[in-house]
C-alpha cells in the first residue's frame, strides 16, 4: 500500500526506481497503477506527472506485453501536456505511441503518431531527442513507402537536422548511437551530393525551413561547420563502400568555416 506523503515526492521516487531498471517492473507497475488511481482525479500540476504517464507506459509495452494499457498511459501524457507542462515528456509519449503502432505492423498510423510528436515538440521548441527522433522516424516510414518526400516530412526532415546539429554542440550526451545512425543515414540518402561535396552548403541552404526557433539558423557559421562535420561522420559510416575516406572532403570543409 502507497504511504501517504507528498503525492510529487511519490512520483519522483516512482521514477527514481524506474529510472535505476526496477529488479521487478511488474511489482512497480503495480504500484504505478496504485498510483494512478490515487492521484487521476486530481493530479498534481507538475512535471512529475507527464514523466510518470510515460514511464507507466513504457512498463506496460516493454515488460508487460500490453499495449493497450501503454497507450492508454502515452495518450494522457499527451493529452494533459497543458497541466503538467513537461513538453519532453508529452513528446516522448506521442513518439511511443508511434512505436507501438509501428511494432503492430500499422505503419501509416505510426507514422501520423510520429509527425504529430515531431511536429508539437518542434512548435514547442522541445528540440530533444524525442523529437528528433520521431521526426526521423516520421520521415524514414514516408520515404520507405513513397521513395520521395513530400513538402511535410521535407520539413520534418530539415528541422530534425537542424536540432542535430544544435544537440551535436550543447548536449551530446542526449544523442543515442541509434539516433545518431538514423539522422546521419539520412542525411546522406537525401542531401549529401553525390559528386560534389562543396554543393553541400548550397544544397543545404535551398532546403527550407532555415531556422529553428530563435538564434539557430543554417546560415551561422557555427552551425555551417557542425554540418560538415556530422557530414563527414555519416559518409564514413555509411558511404564506406563508395571509396576510401568519403568524409574527407567534408571534414576539410569544416576545416575552413
Amino acid at each position: 500500500m502507497l504511504p501517504d506523503a507528498d503525492p510529487v515526492a511519490l512520483l519522483n521516487a516512482f521514477l527514481t526506481a524506474h529510472a535505476q531498471g526496477h529488479h521487478a517492473p511488474v511489482q512497480l507497475y503495480a504500484r504505478g497503477e496504485e498510483l494512478l488511481e490515487r492521484l487521476r482525479a486530481a493530479p498534481p500540476r507538475d512535471p512529475s506527472w507527464g514523466r510518470f504517464l510515460v514511464a507507466l507506459g513504457q512498463i506496460a509495452a516493454n515488460h508487460l506485453d500490453d499495449p493497450q494499457a501503454a497507450s492508454r498511459h502515452f495518450l494522457l501524457a499527451l493529452t494533459s501536456v497543458h497541466h503538467h507542462g513537461d513538453h519532453q515528456a508529452a513528446v516522448a509519449a506521442g513518439y511511443n505511441q508511434g512505436v507501438l503502432q509501428e511494432a503492430r505492423g500499422s505503419r501509416m498510423h505510426a507514422r501520423t503518431a510520429y509527425a504529430a510528436a515531431a511536429k508539437e515538440g518542434f512548435r514547442l521548441g522541445a528540440v530533444g531527442a524525442p523529437t528528433l527522433a520521431a521526426a526521423s522516424r516520421a520521415v524514414r516510414l514516408w520515404f520507405e513507402e513513397h521513395e520521395m518526400l513530400n513538402d511535410e516530412h521535407a520539413t520534418l526532415a530539415k528541422q530534425a537536422w537542424l536540432g542535430w546539429l544544435r544537440l551535436r554542440i550543447v548536449n551530446p550526451a542526449e544523442l543515442s548511437p541509434e539516433l545518431t545512425d538514423e539522422l546521419g543515414c539520412q542525411l546522406c540518402a537525401l542531401l549529401l551530393p553525390e559528386d560534389h561535396p562543396a554543393a553541400l552548403a548550397g544544397a543545404w541552404r535551398a532546403w527550407p525551413p532555415h531556422a529553428l526557433g530563435e538564434g539557430w539558423s543554417d546560415d551561422l557559421p557555427a552551425c555551417r561547420r557542425e554540418l560538415f562535420l556530422a557530414a563527414a561522420e555519416a559518409a564514413d559510416r555509411h558511404l564506406a563502400d563508395e571509396g576510401p575516406s568519403p568524409g574527407a572532403p567534408y571534414r576539410l570543409l569544416a576545416s575552413k568555416v
